[in-house]
């Protein structure tokens, strides 16, 4: 049985099928075997690594299900991990460390990081991460080039400090703790900050007063913890933005569930957006995180002058501080260009999606944000869903709270034929980024999806949602103009076509049917166009 430790975690057995438990704290127990010389590990040391905010019998209740998640994964395998009262016991897998050194010394080099992407909200466990980080890197002879010590203001990445207020013990401090780093994460993925205070470590008492503050604050009533999470400036202390949400700790996966997600990638786009309005983000190289906010806002209007000045912004902005992020954005604009039809020479926008894809992954460090953008340029453009659903599962695996890893997922589950799995994957990423000005975007997937299992009745609902928020976005009115014909509805029928043809001048059913790169393939398989074509020019 092989076990990957640098990079994502990953676990194969011999016939290679994948293995990896879903849980972090059991991804942890594998890894902490591994580390060790014999493979065994006595049950109070994990406790206390992975549990150490916990009695005694309530974390050994704990072990033993982490232990049963293992097994499960293991499936056939399960006789791999040996237990007795005392002491648990891996036997008979080799890592990559082991197996092939100089492999993971290039990836360690490269910018990946020993268990990269398993966050453990507990001070014994991360103690323990930095530490087998810093003898790996030993053993392998790893020298990494002294950090820059620039002053902070010097750099275009912006202090973002993390803050906790009162909160109740036990699980309510764990999640917390857990929202406010999730949050911190999953901002450094879009922009270039630096995160204070992230795990509980100490904040500088030198920093300057400059960036952005996170407070999280709560109390648990009734299994659940309901918090009070605020970002301010750190300059003048003005509340920027602030949510209550639950937190529903009775459920199994109370991390993933209830508010908490959306609450997470709310939190983290209101920080970006609010970027240009800080006095520190206008000029000099703090000003590469408002060009990027900026070329969002321009990006998602759908307009063809909007999206070549959001490309602009970005271009500037790669200009201060080159970043595979800047480049995965670029990927993106590009993508909407495509599909929106704002640029003639599809050509050169598609081989400008290739070489920024190529760059952004060269400079990614598994940036998750960069795998799922570019995860989502490869089936929707390339038409390659199998690069897609391997970035996807990546991204995800690192970031689970950013809803544009769901939204490669689902694409590129569509296009390998699983139209349920697709839509339900759509959907959840709808349902992350729905307290967003964005949420079109995941929208106008779902309806896609929905069209490919011929579910037409919910493609009109997803679509519609897509269009009121974005009424200039001509992928949806493209659909919905079949759509409404399929179902009867000739009055919207022929609104949404009179709002597609000024958007859209040239459009005509005959250019969708004869031009193999008009961006509706979904539309063309349905079979509408041949059965409710003849009726648009009567609209």
């Amino acid at each position: 049985m092989f076990i990957r430790l640098v990079g994502v975690f990953e676990v194969r057995d011999d016939s290679g099928r994948d293995c990896t438990p879903r849980g972090a704290k059991a991804r942890a127990i594998l890894a902490m075997l591994c580390q060790t010389p014999d493979r065994r590990r006595a049950r109070r040391w994990l406790e206390a690594r992975l549990w150490s905010d916990r009695g005694a019998e309530q974390a050994s209740g704990s072990l033993r299900q982490a232990l049963m998640e293992i097994r499960k994964a293991l499936n056939g395998e399960a006789d791999r991990l040996e237990t007795d009262r005392d002491t648990v016991r891996l036997t008979g897998v080799v890592t990559d460390l082991e197996r092939d050194s100089a492999a993971s010394i290039n990836a360690l080099q490269s910018g990946r990081e020993f268990l990269e992407g398993i966050d453990i909200i507990d001070q014994a466990f991360e103690d323990w991460l930095r530490d087998e980080r810093a003898r790996v890197e030993s053993q392998l002879g790893i020298r990494r080039p002294d950090q820059a010590r620039m002053s902070v203001s010097q750099t275009a990445r912006l202090p973002f400090v993390i803050r906790m207020g009162g909160l109740p013990p036990g699980l309510g401090a764990f999640a917390g703790r857990a929202l406010a780093d999730a949050i911190g994460r999953l901002l450094a993925e879009f922009a270039h900050i630096d995160v204070y205070g992230s795990g509980g470590t100490p904040i500088p008492p030198d920093l300057p007063r400059e960036g952005m503050a996170l407070h999280v604050e709560g109390a648990e009533i009734q299994d659940r913890v309901h918090v009070l999470v605020s970002l301010s400036s750190i300059a003048n202390g003005q509340i920027i933005w602030n949510q209550r949400a639950a937190i529903p700790l009775a459920e199994a996966d109370f991390i993933g569930a209830g508010d908490l997600p959306p609450l997470v990638y709310q939190a983290a786009d209101a920080a970006l957006a609010h970027f240009p309005q800080l006095p520190e983000c206008q000029d000099g190289p703090r000003r590469a995180n408002a060009l990027i906010a900026n070329a969002l806002t321009e990006m998602f209007s759908y307009d063809g002058g909007r999206l070549r000045k959001a490309d602009r912004l970005l271009a500037e902005a790669g200009e201060i501080a080159s970043s595979a992020r800047i480049y995965a954005w670029r990927v993106l604009v590009r993508q909407i260009m495509y599909v929106e039809r704002t640029e003639p020479d599809y050509p050169r926008l598609t081989q400008e999606i290739d070489d920024y894809s190529r760059k952004a992954l060269e400079l990614s460090k598994a940036n998750p944000l960069v795998l799922s953008l570019v995860g989502l340029a490869r089936v929707m453009i390339d038409e390659n869903p199998d690069a897609g659903a391997v970035l996807a599962r990546d991204a995800l695996a690192l970031s689970p709270y950013n809803a544009h890893a769901h939204l490669a997922q689902a694409a590129a589950l569509g296009r390998m034929g699983d139209q349920i799995a697709s839509l339900e994957a759509a959907r959840r990423g709808a349902e992350i980024a729905a307290r967003t000005a964005h949420v079109h975007w995941w929208e106008a997937l779902s309806g896609l999806v929905a069209m490919r299992s011929e579910n037409y009745t919910a493609a009109i609902a997803h679509y519609e949602a897509a269009h009121y928020r974005a009424p200039g976005f001509r992928a949806a009115m493209r659909h919905l103009l079949f759509l409404y014909l399929w179902a009867g509805e000739r009055d919207k029928a022929s609104r949404v076509y009179k709002a597609l043809l000024r958007a859209e001048p040239d459009f005509t059913v005959d250019r969708i049917l004869s031009e193999p790169d008009y961006p509706a393939v979904t539309l063309r398989r349905s079979g509408l166009l041949e059965r409710f074509g003849g009726d648009v020019d009567g609209l």
